[in-house]
């Protein structure tokens, strides 16, 4: 059994499926943006372009469902579906998709099975996903299941040994064990976000993460904190002042919220978070500059990516962490898998 450790993967692996050969992959750009505002230019977000294939899925071809990719999670595009069911079996690939909508809201069952694969993708009211991957010749199996809100949880199986982890977002558990991820939803992934793959978005984050840093800007703990608690305070006033700042200050104050979120907390924190949560979801897909200010501090996702950066990347990530409040990195920076050396920037 693989040991989940970080680990940097080849964009190879899984290639040789047929259900999704990818013919390009579309750059977005780091862009610099003023305020924590949560909207994001047209050409900055995923592409809309579908990649052609000799066998497509039936998410390149019904237009049934459209994927987005928010806040680092897989979600249905509400407006953008249409009920309906649509099978094929043909020698070595049988395929199924079934839309449901209730309130217009759409939930999915899709099922591929290749000679080599089977893979089960599960959509309800929108947001919460279940994917699995079971390769037809070993025992080994996968499992992504994704609640609306809080911690996504990963499981890989084999030979009767099963490893979990979880994290806030996607790219966290991808970050974790990289070959097996991809080889079971890489090439998925790429299809339902039309070509857009996390190898390259990760790639691209990291270095709007390390600019994000060098900007500074954002609340510290102990602010987001202060609000927190300002929430159950005596007057409405106090309370709907915490709310607003906690607003203002946007994505950022998300990865804190998450470790706040405890039984400490009173009816109206935990109402009021959820809806500044809610509101801070935005409707576009991610961006590397949208994910740098979700993930800029989450120390949880900077040790999980420390290998990718320099001496100078990892100092700037530190003296970050530590101006926000917490730990620096434990993670030393290595020779391999550096995002300036990868990317052809230099970033001190």
């Amino acid at each position: 059994m693989k040991s989940m450790e970080p680990e940097r993967v080849g964009e190879g692996e899984g290639s040789g499926m047929r259900w999704c050969f990818l013919l390009a992959v579309i750059s977005l750009s780091i862009t610099d943006v003023e305020s924590f505002a949560q909207g994001q230019p047209a050409d900055e977000r995923l592409s809309s372009t579908r990649a052609g294939s000799e066998d497509p899925t039936f998410f390149m071809t019904t237009g049934m469902v459209r994927f987005q990719f928010i806040q680092g999670r897989l979600c249905l595009n509400c407006p953008q579906h249409r009920k309906g069911t649509q099978s094929r079996d043909e020698p070595g690939v049988s395929e199924s998709i079934t839309v449901t909508s209730e309130g217009g809201v759409p939930s999915l069952h899709y099922v591929l099975q290749t000679t080599e694969q089977q893979l089960t993708l599960n959509v309800q009211h929108a947001g919460n996903v279940r994917m699995e991957s079971r390769f037809l010749k070993s025992t080994q199996r996968a499992i992504v299941e994704q609640p609306v809100f809080g911690m996504i949880r990963w499981s890989l199986s084999d030979s009767g040994h099963t490893e979990t982890r979880s994290g806030a977002t996607l790219l966290h558990l991808r970050e974790h064990d990289p070959d097996a991820f991809d080889l079971h939803f890489g090439p998925l992934i790429a299809c339902l976000l039309r070509g857009r793959s996390l190898i390259m978005l990760m790639d691209e984050t990291s270095l709007a993460m390390v600019e994000q840093a060098r900007r500074g800007g954002t609340p510290s703990v102990a602010e987001i904190k202060d609000m927190v608690e300002s929430l159950s305070a005596p007057t409405v006033v106090q309370r709907s002042y915490a709310h607003r700042r906690l607003l203002k200050w946007g994505t950022p104050v998300i990865p804190v919220l998450h470790t706040l979120w405890n039984d400490d907390l009173n009816v109206e924190q935990r109402a009021r978070i959820r809806d500044i949560r809610n509101s801070l979801r935005t409707f576009v897909d991610d961006t590397p500059a949208s994910l740098a200010k979700l993930l800029v501090n989450d120390r949880s996702y900077w040790e999980l990516t420390a290998h990718r950066f320099n001496e100078g990347q990892v100092m700037l990530a530190n003296r970050h962490l530590e101006q926000f409040g917490v730990a620096p990195l434990r993670v030393v920076s290595t020779a391999a898998h550096r995002v300036a050396t990868r990317t052809g920037n230099s970033l001190k």
